[in-house]
């Protein structure tokens, strides 16, 4: 068996190309716009940018977000669990920012 796959792969490899039966593409009427021209990427940054905050707000309310509540009392420790959930915020707002300014760049 493997001798005729090596056999049918050889054969196969220095055979040419059907070109008879290709299929030719569709011709559309008014050419779609690139990507990084559309909304597209603001859109999903924003969507990122809303489904982490939003998660942050379900998890914890109010006190999920400490500096900007005004929920921490001077000389008190917050908790692991929410400055966990900050830096992630920071993180996500922080790469979607840099991947918007990347597609800025690109696109000038």
């Amino acid at each position: 068996m493997r001798r005729f796959l090596i056999i049918a792969i050889v054969a196969l490899i220095g055979s040419l190309p059907m070109t008879g039966n290709a299929q030719t593409p569709a011709q559309s009427p008014t050419a779609a716009k690139p990507p990084s021209e559309t909304l597209y990427p603001y859109v999903v940054g924003l969507g990122a940018i809303a489904g982490i905050v939003g998660a942050q707000y379900v998890l914890f309310g109010p006190a999920g977000f400490p500096f900007w509540a005004s929920t921490v009392t001077p000389g008190a420790p917050i908790p692991a669990v929410i400055s966990v959930g900050v830096s992630r915020m920071f993180a996500i707002t922080s790469s979607v920012t840099g991947a918007w300014i990347a597609n800025w760049v690109y696109d000038h």
